[in-house]
């Protein structure tokens, strides 16, 4: 039984994304192309840690000790999994809007396949998780802003941001702390820094 690989390979997602833009009314720019390209390896993040949360459920346990440990790695892959779809969904908001460099420039391809890799980096993927959600917010509300609320008052600004994230499908600031919150809350730090720590 062939081996399933749930983090494909930057070629296979370069192909993946020529697949998918070449029907676009629009050119998207070689540049822009890499946001579609880091999109689904956050898709394929997600497929491992629902793989994972599958096999962890399903394992049998007789002990009380055993038990705990079960359900310890039940909630950090469930919090990996919230977190990544959190993004992915920031993400797709700001690719269908056209504002690709957000997605490609939050993204940390390289790092992200290394530390996706191994579970001993749980706490690293966590950190970059929370990273990348963060950047990717920051980056939609200044194009927000760039875009449309540069005259308007400060006290505008919060509500009008707000009102954008409604309209265009993005979760909330609030919703995004909570997922953040929660994340972190279930994965502690539980190690020495890693060499992909510098990369976040």
């Amino acid at each position: 039984m062939a081996k399933t690989t749930f983090i494909t390979s930057h070629r296979m997602r370069v192909k993946k994304a020529n697949e998918t833009i070449k029907n676009l009314p629009e050119r998207i720019s070689v540049f822009d192309r890499e946001a579609y390209v880091e999109f689904f390896l956050l898709e394929d993040i997600v497929r491992l840690y629902d793989y994972r949360l599958k096999n962890e459920r399903a394992k049998k346990v007789e002990t009380r000790a055993g038990q705990l440990a079960k359900d310890r790695n039940i909630e950090k892959f469930t919090a990996i999994i919230r977190i990544f779809k959190s993004a992915i969904e920031v993400a797709w908001g700001e690719i269908t809007s056209g504002n690709y460099k957000a997605v490609w420039k939050a993204i940390r391809e390289g790092a992200l396949m290394s530390a996706a890799g191994s579970l001993k980096n749980l706490p690293v993927l966590r950190d970059m998780a929370v990273e990348l959600l963060k950047e990717l917010s920051e980056e939609a509300l200044k194009a927000t802003g760039e875009s449309g609320a540069l005259e308007e008052s400060l006290d505008d600004m919060e509500a009008h941001e707000a009102n954008v994230r409604k309209v265009r499908g993005l979760p909330s600031v609030e919703e995004i702390n909570a997922v953040i919150r929660e994340v972190e809350a279930a994965i502690p730090d539980e190690q020495p820094k890693s060499k992909l720590k510098p990369n976040i």
